[in-house]
């Protein structure tokens, strides 16, 4: 072989090498091209879910969450108005999922001042006027009550008694508003018998006729439940007599238990759906405030009322619907024993307006003229000294129910409105406290 072939030959053998090389160096230049065009398929694939998932996020905020928030505030729902939860859990540690629920919080910070702001302007106003139109009660039924016990005209009277009456319906429809806004219902400053107190909230409502108590009981309520309670009871009453029929009594009955006693009052209604049982339930036993603006449209003030109460002086009312007389609902009121008190020395019992119609006006026990009282003890200063005077003290006077009125029972009339006055007529200064 010649010089040159050889020459020729080595040539091409080094292009050929290099050729070769050339050729390697493109492929793996082509896989490292394809690998970085896969992964930027990925990543695009990625940031487009991401994209997907937080558009859905701010859809799912709008159209869901947010709407569910204002409803379950709207019903009154508060504790379920936590505006629900992410629809990717996963989003929470984003920066898109951790503004979403910023804008939750902060609506409900919103909805939480607002409702604050219309519940006090609410409280406010309807505390104002209950208490100008309570003054305005009062006064009213002081003065009917001061004309029956003037007039002897029996027509006059017949008359005048439903007057009475209503004023007394009226005055606790007051009360019971009045008790919603944080006011006190009034109280006795004497403990009173729980007949007594049963027959105050009697006498104000209006089927007195139908409620049907016991002759006599043995038991005594402390002063300062004495007011609530005849409240309670005339609330309750008045909600067993509205929702039976006409012509059904209303029964209570008066159980001594182991920690106090328990007034059951059973109607012979058509009974309560579980939902309304449920809902009559949660305002009778509110462990606080019972919101004014959560009383619905148009309002019910008696189950919030007596639940108001209950919290307060700590009553229990307790719904079934399986142990009524009646077939209708049973409703127990547990009065706890520190309510209760001893009777009192009828030798040291002052006259009180509970006292006073407690016994018919026949059966007390006329007292000594203030002129014949004997000897005037005086002291070393000359000056006259008081003494105690024993009074006789008054028989024990039981009565059945009272029984619808005559047509010409006039004087029946003014002795069950003697029987049934408020047990406590608070001053006007009292209320404004």
């Amino acid at each position: 072989m010649t010089l040159i072939q050889q020459l020729l030959g080595g040539g091409l053998l080094a292009a050929l090498a290099v050729a070769v090389a050339a050729a390697v160096r493109s492929g793996r230049s082509a896989a490292r091209s394809a690998k970085a065009a896969a992964e930027a398929r990925a990543e695009l694939a990625l940031a487009q879910r991401a994209v997907a998932a937080r558009d859905a996020e701010a859809r799912h905020l709008a159209e869901t969450r947010l709407p569910g928030l204002l409803l379950a505030w709207q019903s009154g729902s508060r504790a379920q108005g936590d505006g629900g939860t992410l629809l990717h859990p996963g989003s929470a540690v984003t920066a898109s999922g951790s503004a979403a629920q910023s804008v939750i919080e902060q609506v409900r910070t919103m909805l939480e001042e607002a409702d604050a702001r219309a519940e006090g302007a609410a409280r406010s106003a309807v505390q104002a006027t209950t208490r100008s139109l309570q003054i305005l009660g009062y006064e009213f039924q002081v003065n009917v009550s001061d004309l029956i016990k003037s007039v002897d005209d029996q027509e006059l009277l017949a008359r005048l008694m439903p007057v009475d009456h209503l004023a007394s319906q009226l005055l606790r429809r007051l009360q019971v508003v009045a008790v919603l806004t944080g006011m006190w219902p009034g109280r006795s400053r004497e403990a009173a018998p729980l007949l007594s107190v049963a027959r105050s909230g009697l006498g104000r409502i209006k089927d007195y006729e139908r409620v049907q108590v016991p002759a006599s009981l043995p038991y005594y309520v402390d002063g300062t439940a004495v007011e609530p309670l005849a409240l309670l009871l005339a609330e309750l009453m008045d909600n067993a007599a509205r929702h039976s029929a006409p012509q059904t009594p209303v029964q209570v009955l008066v159980r001594e238990v182991h920690n106090g006693l328990t007034v059951e009052i059973h109607d012979a209604g058509a009974g309560m759906t579980p939902e309304v049982q449920l809902r009559a339930e949660r305002l009778l036993n509110s462990a606080g405030k019972v919101r004014l603006t959560d009383l619905g449209t148009p309002a019910g003030f008696g189950l919030a009322g007596a639940g108001a109460l209950c919290h307060r002086y700590g009553f229990r009312v307790l719904l079934d619907q399986q142990l009524s007389h009646g077939g209708g609902c049973r409703a127990v009121v547990v009065v706890p024993r520190n309510l209760l008190v001893a009777a009192p020395d009828p030798l040291t019992q002052s006259e009180s307006p509970v006292s006073a119609f407690a016994t018919a006006p026949s059966a007390v026990a006329p007292q000594p003229p203030l002129g014949d009282s004997g000897p005037v003890d005086r002291g070393s200063d000359g000056l006259p000294q008081r003494r105690r005077t024993p009074r006789t003290p008054r028989p024990q006077q039981t009565s059945p129910a009272p029984q619808p009125p005559g047509p010409s029972a006039g004087a029946a009339m003014a002795n069950f409105a003697r029987g049934t006055q408020p047990i406590h007529r608070p001053d006007p200064e009292e209320h404004t406290q």
